[in-house]
């Protein structure tokens, strides 16, 4: 969004610091400023013109807001001087202005004005709350704030006193229990205890403030002396002024009316959250100004093609035309194009352009001008998930070459060389000659979209699934899918001169020597249901290896494929689990040993024993056991906002993935005792070396819908002709032909140690929840980190105080896992993949309709769900 909701509660900004400016901003209209022009005027002068002037104050216990009924009324009338019949007499006029929105005349905009907006009453719902009060009295024992609780209470209410600012700001923390309170009471008697306006000021400084009625107790002798005494704190967001009394029906009205305020002001905000959203999740480009076109919102697909600022500017700085200057004469509604100037291109754009004035009186509020865009802006979106290629009508299978797809196809057209993508565009263009109009535009639409320099790159779509108040959306897909350009294998120079290896002192080797428990575990290690964190337990953190050597010494037989012996595999998998952080909660060795069994699992599918080599199944298991080596336990985003070495050396371009397959070298080479390699003739060691390396860029989260696109595109046909597949909802069926292709191979071992690295969601729920409980936490710290050292937040829902985890679980599991794991499983045959994420799924969903937050509640419904089932059982 352009701005927050609260933005939209427009209102004309003065600077002042007079009674008289004060009251200008209560009543801006121009009968109101010719009563503040009599209120600066002496009365002598007035009267001396033929006015009387009075003024009254009311005195009562309770002031009501600002722009309903103002305190201080200032009547001017008019001294007859001669009767209406008398010569010259002027014509009867209304007998009194007055402040009050009742009393003011009708504006003569001369037509052009538009009527007032309806506004549905439908529309400003509020669900019924009980009242939450909460009273600020910087005295421990205060009869005042008693009255206001005990008053509170009377209604049905709950009450809470405090006595410091802070506490009474820590009352607004969005907590998982928290209970944000609807009516602050705030002593302002004692301006040398508590500063009541500065605190006020705090409070509105808070998002999502707008509803909060905010009361003032004052004392009855600051009140009676001035007139304009409550002026200061309406000025500091105050929405009620109240001299102090012990009276209980006094608090009782008090708190019944500011009740009914607060209700009001909670409809309000939530139908303008209500139609933010609404604009936010439209295509047209939609922009709301004030009346005299300041940008008070735009929405996303506004921000997309213009631009987005934080401060208020001037619509006529990225747009003008017809529309601006017919919104400028007070036009209700108007067609007209707008030309808006982008900011990615110097070419700006005409737009037909939609507007409307809206007025809940008689002056014109705000602008609303929604624009319809075009097939050029269209076609500058590059879409790389997977529901928008499952239904398209182009087949990029001979795009599958990395180098191919990022060479300049201007400098290949100007080579004696042709690419299959040169090929496509050429025929697209031929095809064109003498073609309809609209099949002219629908090619060059095309075509335009194949001279991306990426055609799978991901961008988060416009779609209603991705609700406007889903964190995961905005914050958690999001971080993982904003990292920078694309890797290039074939460009990619070593980083083994600088990079630091963790000292080996004093550690013996290991001998593989296993208990019979430990065996047994060992001897399941193909069966899905696996107990990882058992084995994690019973050889005290250091999974990997046991089980690398399993897996790779015994079961798949590496060494013979690399002609390396057992020994030096067994020292490779021991520097390698070292070099994994044993802090981390879950970018551990104990998640490196989950992928390598979850894609040693994968290898034992006969679809995979028919298509992988020997050579390409050690790589793979290398590539899961070595993945994640030297995890800091933070993302790359993170890295390159603390600008860390590590993100120096790789530019930040995928900074971790780059450091894991450096440093596996590294390690490697090293040392002859661990190089599994050394046997190896030059061809060989490289087609081993370019394999790992692929794979281990693979697992970076921002290529994630790249490689599934470009997996689903080469692997699944689509059923029916070219018409009807565009819009169908069949299931894709495999086309086995595409596993002839050596480029297409390269497909399936992406694919492989990806799902791998994220099965997490697809394992049976009790292992499925204590991953969740481990990345979980390490987000927490990274969040702690980044708070602490002023960086930015990459995943702000991740706060350890505010963060839902079965609603991150469900986020992370539609938007990442389904898709995914629905394509893999059809393709090795492996239903209980969907199956388990399924089930996890409509756990979590439970879960977060129960109301479930924080892992304790979860362990404990857990708890009390196995208990209630053991019980029925017996």
């Amino acid at each position: 969004m352009g701005c927050t909701p609260s933005m939209l509660f427009h209102k004309s900004r003065h600077s002042s610091g007079s009674q008289e400016a004060a009251l200008a901003k209560v009543a801006p209209t121009p009968v109101c400023n010719k009563a503040v022009q009599a209120a600066r005027a002496p009365r002598a002068s007035l009267e001396s013109d033929g006015f009387s002037v009075q003024l009254s104050s009311k005195k009562d216990s309770y002031v009501s807001q600002m722009g309903n009924n103002f305190a201080t009324q200032l009547h001017i009338k008019r001294i007859s001087g001669s009767s209406s019949s008398s010569p010259g007499g002027r014509a009867p006029r209304r007998s009194s202005l007055a402040l009050t929105p009742e009393d003011e005349p009708l504006v003569d905009v001369h037509n052009r004005s538009p009527p007032p907006s309806n506004v549905p009453a439908a529309l400003l719902y509020a669900p019924p709350e009980p009242l939450e009060l909460l009273c600020v009295f910087p005295e421990r024992t205060s009869r005042v704030c008693a009255a206001a609780c005990a008053a509170a209470a009377r209604v049905g209410g709950e009450s809470q006193a405090v006595r410091t600012p802070r506490d009474a700001l820590d009352a607004f923390r969005r907590d998982a229990d928290a209970r944000i309170p609807h009516v602050v009471v705030v002593d302002a008697r004692q301006p040398q205890l508590l500063d009541a306006p500065l605190l006020a000021r705090a409070i509105r400084g808070l998002k999502n403030t707008q509803h909060i009625v905010l009361v003032a107790v004052v004392k009855k002798s600051v009140y009676l002396k001035d007139d304009f005494a409550v002026l200061p704190y309406i000025e500091a967001g105050f929405n009620r002024v109240m001299v102090e009394t012990l009276g209980a029906t006094a608090w009782c009205g008090e708190v019944l009316q500011a009740r009914a305020a607060a209700a009001a002001a909670r409809a309000l905000a939530g139908a303008v959250a209500a139609l933010t959203a609404v604009a936010d999740r439209c295509r047209d480009l939609v922009a709301v100004t004030d009346d005299q076109q300041k940008i008070l919102m735009t929405n996303k697909s506004w921000n997309r093609v213009v631009g987005f600022s934080e401060e208020p500017r001037s619509l006529s700085d990225s747009a003008g035309g017809e529309a601006l200057r017919l919104a400028s004469t007070g036009a209700r509604d108007w067609d007209a194009p707008v030309m808006l100037r982008r900011r990615a291109n110097p070419d700006p754009v005409l737009l037909p352009c939609r507007g409307s004035s809206i007025a809940l009186h008689r002056s014109t509020s705000h602008v609303v001008f929604v624009c319809e865009p075009t097939t050029s802006l269209e076609n500058d979106r590059a879409r790389g998930s997977l529901h928008s290629i499952r239904r398209g009508s182009l087949d990029v299978r001979s795009v599958a070459s990395d180098g191919l797809r990022r060479t300049s196809l201007a400098k290949l057209q100007g080579l004696p060389l042709e690419a299959p993508i040169t090929k496509v565009i050429s025929l697209l263009s031929a095809a064109t000659e003498g073609a309809p109009a609209a099949t002219v535009a629908c090619i060059d639409r095309a075509v335009d979209m194949l001279r991306t320099s990426e055609l799978y790159s991901p961008q988060m779509r416009e779609d209603p699934k991705l609700r406007h108040e889903d964190p995961i959306a905005t914050d958690l897909i999001g971080a993982l899918l904003s990292q920078g350009a694309s890797n290039v294998l074939s460009s990619r120079r070593s980083s083994n001169d600088s990079t630091v290896v963790r000292t080996q002192a004093n550690r013996t080797h290991m001998k593989h020597k296993t208990s019979g428990q430990l065996r047994e575990l060992l001897d399941t290690s193909l069966s899905w249901e696996f107990e990882i964190f058992r084995l994690e337990e019973m050889t005290r953190g250091r999974p990997l290896t046991h089980l690398g050597l399993t897996l790779m010494g015994s079961r798949f037989d590496v060494c013979s494929t690399l002609e390396c012996d057992e020994r030096t595999l067994l020292h490779w998998l021991t520097i390698i689990e070292t070099n994994y952080h044993a802090v981390n909660t879950y970018h551990n060795s104990t998640h490196a040993a989950d992928v390598l069994q979850s894609v040693a699992f994968f290898l034992e599918k006969d679809r995979l024993k028919s298509v992988l080599e020997p050579l390409e199944v050690a790589a793979a298991l290398l590539a899961a056991a070595a993945h994640d080596v030297d995890h800091p336990g933070t993302s790359s985003a993170f890295l390159c906002n603390s600008r860390h070495a590590l993100a120096v050396l790789y530019n930040d371009v995928s900074v971790l993935e780059s450091h894991h397959a450096a440093l596996t070298f590294k390690l490697t080479l090293n040392d002859d005792r661990v190089n599994i390699f050394k046997n190896l003739d030059r061809d060989t060691y490289k087609s081993v070396r370019h394999n790992l390396i692929d794979m281990i860029l693979a697992t970076e989260m921002t290529k994630h819908f790249e490689h599934l696109a470009k997996f689903v595109n080469v692997f699944y046909a689509r059923p029916g002709s070219k018409e009807d597949g565009m819009n169908t909802d069949e299931p894709l069926a495999l086309d086995t032909t595409a596993l002839q292709s050596p480029e297409n191979v390269v497909l399936i071992k992406r694919m492989m140690i990806k799902c791998a690295d994220v099965s997490n969601a697809s394992r049976p729920q009790k292992f499925a929840f204590e991953w969740a409980r481990r990345i979980a936490e390490e987000y927490f710290l990274q969040t702690d980190e980044e708070k602490a050292r002023a960086l930015p937040v990459v995943m702000p829902m991740f706060d350890r105080a505010t963060c839902s985890i079965p609603r991150s679980q469900i986020g992370f599991i539609d938007y990442i896992i389904i898709d995914m794991m629905e394509a893999w499983a059809a393709f090795i045959d492996m239903p209980e993949l969907v199956t388990h994420a399924r089930a996890n799924h409509q756990r979590w969903r439970e879960l977060d309709e129960a109301g479930v937050t924080t892992f304790a509640d979860i362990q404990r419904v857990q708890r009390l769900t196995t208990t209630t089932t053991t019980t029925t059982t017996e």
